[in-house]
């Protein structure tokens, strides 16, 4: 709506996770790194922790762009608040195997059907990555202990697949409690806000990914915005995105502290 008044290609601050956009702060570097030698090396697991709306997610996706993906397959469980029986056939599925009268409906005989489809995939030379993501919202322990249970299948030589666990940090109370788990989890990350020059930085990386070809946001209207948004990238994309919304309606040709400080009047007006 407000792309051409800016002068802009795209929307610059949606909430989506296109990896065109990830903007390397040294934090977000070192976190994709981590990711990446877990998977190339075919580690058993990794947890990256942070807070909501500090990249995790964004990360994940972002990974596919550093991996050979005809040597990977990478299955994305989204919305973990599901039954281990449940979270057996996702995988199943995923894998793209079949449940059938033969396979047998017991926890053994699905542990064995997801076995041997991974043991398939590494023979054609392929590594499996599993990412659960929102993992604090796993609210039945008991499926913390299936995920033990489907890492207990690993090669003996190398893994057979590497468990991307992603999540809040209160999640780390509830692997506390399965220590099987947590030994298994030899990787661990955990992923902090932005800082104020950071904030800044990717405000100006995020608008020139979008095709802007000036500022448009002036220096105390970004450190107005790392004020409200505490350095978390998803909130700075909300606060963003309405500033050159309100900058456009207003008609004005930079984004600055004024701006933000009435779109966090708005905002403050709509939680009431």
């Amino acid at each position: 709506m407000y792309a051409e008044h800016w002068g802009l290609q795209r929307q610059p601050f949606e909430n989506t996770n296109d990896p065109a956009f990830l903007f390397a702060s040294a934090k977000h570097k070192e976190g994709l790194a981590r990711l990446r030698y877990a998977v190339m090396q075919k580690k058993l697991g990794i947890l990256v922790v942070g807070e909501y709306g500090t990249g995790k997610t964004y990360l994940s996706r972002a990974l596919k762009q550093y991996l050979p993906l005809d040597s990977f397959r990478l299955i994305y469980v989204t919305n973990p608040r599901m039954t281990p029986s449940e979270f057996i056939n996702t995988v199943i599925h995923e894998l793209g195997a079949e449940i059938t009268q033969a396979t047998g409906p017991t926890k053994s005989d699905l542990l064995r059907v997801v076995r041997d489809s991974l043991e398939n995939c590494g023979r054609q030379g392929i590594h499996v990555v599993i990412f659960i993501d929102e993992a604090q919202s796993i609210e039945d322990v008991s499926l913390l202990e299936e995920i033990r249970l489907l890492m207990n299948i690993q090669g003996e030589e190398q893994g057979l697949f590497t468990l991307v666990l992603l999540g809040q940090p209160h999640i780390q109370d509830k692997i506390e409690r399965i220590p099987q788990l947590k030994q298994r989890l030899s990787i661990r990350y955990r992923l902090t806000p932005l800082t104020e020059e950071e904030t800044e930085q990717y405000i100006d990386h995020r608008l020139a990914v979008a095709g802007a070809a000036r500022r448009l946001f002036t220096g105390s209207a970004c450190r107005e915005i790392y004020a409200l948004s505490k350095g978390m990238p998803r909130e700075i994309n909300n606060i963003c995105d309405l500033a050159l919304l309100t900058g456009f309606v207003e008609g004005a040709q930079s984004v600055d502290k004024d701006t933000v400080q009435r779109v966090k009047e708005d905002i403050a007006r709509t939680e009431e």
